[in-house]
C-alpha cells in the first residue's frame, strides 16, 4: 500500500462526512481532496508539454535522474554527504501520461495536501491570490500541486540538481506562478521573504535541520499576519517536551563504496516538544497530530501567526534574527 492509504491517526480527528476507519486506518482514497489533488496533477502530462516533444522531454529527465554530481552542490567530500544530495533521486509518484517516475515518496503529496485540506481543514482547495512558501520542495510534487491549485508558489530546496529539474518542470508546462530557488531555509531571511507568504508548506524539513528553532522562527517570519504554517515532520513517542538527538549515521553509512547514507536527521522532536517549539517562536492556535506510516511515527501541526512578536533573544545562534 502508499503512504496515503497506510497513515494511522491517533488523536481525535473528526473524519469528513462519508469517510470511515478500519481498525485506524483511515481510508484515504475515500478523501475528496485526494482525488481532486489527482485530477489537478493530470494537467502535468506529456500532451501538455510546451515547446518540447515527450522524447525529448523524457530524454531530458533521464539526464537528470542520471546525475551524480557533488561539485555542483559546492560540497568537497561527496562521502561525508547524503546520497540524496549526490545522486539524483526523483521526489514523488508522477504519470507523466506517455510514462510513470516513481518517487522515493510516493504519493505523500497527494496525502499531504488532503489531510491539511480534509482531515485538519487548514488548506483550502483554491489558492487563487494566495503566495505559498514551500520549504524543501524536491523535484516539486507539492509545489506543482499548489500552482494547480491557483497559488503563487515559491519553492526552495538547498540541493540545486533538484531545483534546476523543477525550473525545467516550470518551463515547459508553462507554470508561471512558480518560482524555484537554490536556497536554504537559513537564508530566507532578506526583505522578499518578510511578511510576505499566506501559507508556509514546512513539510518533512524540521528534523533535518540543525537549528529547529531558527528554522521555526523564519517560517514565521515569511508568513503575513494571518498567516499559517503547515507542518509535517518526524517524531518520536512520549508525553514529555524532549528532542532525540541522531545526527549524519541515523540511516547508516555504508562507506565510500556505496554510499548509501540516505538521510541526515539531526533533531526528532517529540510532539509536546513540537508545539512547545512552535509556540515559543510566536504561533498561536497550534494543532498537533500524531499519524503513523511505513516511517514510523510522524506529527502534522498548523499554527497561526496573528500578529509579529518578538523572540526570545538568549543564545540564537542568529542573533539578529527577526
Amino acid at each position: 500500500m502508499s503512504l496515503a492509504q497506510r497513515l494511522r491517526y491517533h488523536v481525535g480527528i473528526r473524519l469528513p462526512a462519508g469517510i470511515r476507519e478500519h481498525r485506524g486506518i483511515v481510508n484515504w482514497e475515500a478523501l475528496p481532496s485526494l482525488h481532486y489533488a489527482k485530477q489537478l496533477m493530470l494537467r502535468y502530462q506529456t500532451k501538455d508539454l510546451r515547446g518540447t516533444d515527450a522524447a525529448s522531454f523524457r530524454s531530458k529527465l533521464n539526464e537528470f535522474l542520471a546525475l551524480r554530481d557533488f561539485q555542483m552542490e559546492g560540497y568537497t567530500d561527496p562521502y561525508m554527504q547524503r546520497d540524496l544530495s549526490v545522486q539524483f533521486h526523483w521526489g514523488h509518484d508522477h504519470d507523466f501520461g506517455d510514462f510513470f517516475l516513481r518517487g522515493r515518496m510516493g504519493t505523500s503529496h497527494l496525502a499531504l495536501v488532503a489531510a491539511f485540506t480534509d482531515l485538519i481543514r487548514a488548506l483550502p482547495r483554491h489558492l487563487d491570490g494566495k503566495r505559498v512558501l514551500d520549504v524543501g520542495c524536491w523535484t516539486g510534487g507539492t509545489s506543482l500541486l499548489l500552482s494547480a491549485m491557483g497559488a503563487q508558489v515559491v519553492a526552495i530546496q538547498e540541493v540545486k540538481k533538484y531545483v534546476d529539474c523543477l525550473e525545467y518542470l516550470k518551463q515547459v508546462f508553462g507554470v508561471y506562478k512558480l518560482e524555484p530557488l537554490n536556497l536554504s531555509l537559513f537564508e530566507c531571511t532578506g526583505p522578499e521573504f518578510q511578511d510576505s507568504f499566506d501559507f508556509v508548506l514546512f513539510a518533512g524539513v524540521l528534523y533535518h535541520l540543525s537549528d529547529p528553532v531558527l528554522g521555526l522562527r523564519i517560517t514565521f517570519n515569511c508568513l503575513r499576519d494571518g498567516g499559517t504554517c503547515l507542518l509535517s515532520t518526524a517524531a518520536i513517542p512520549g508525553n514529555r517536551s524532549f528532542a532525540s538527538y541522531e545526527g549524519p549515521g541515523v540511516f547508516g553509512d555504508g562507506g565510500k563504496e556505496t554510499l548509501s547514507r540516505s538521510g541526515w536527521n539531526w533533531f526528532t522532536p517529540s510532539v509536546p516538544a513540537l508545539r512547545q517549539m512552535m509556540a515559543d517562536v510566536g504561533y498561536k492556535d497550534i494543532q498537533v497530530r500524531k499519524v503513523r506510516s511505513g516511517a514510523g511515527l510522524r506529527a502534522l501541526a498548523v499554527g497561526k501567526r496573528v500578529h509579529h512578536v518578538d523572540i526570545t533573544r538568549a543564545g540564537l545562534s542568529q542573533r539578529h534574527i527577526r
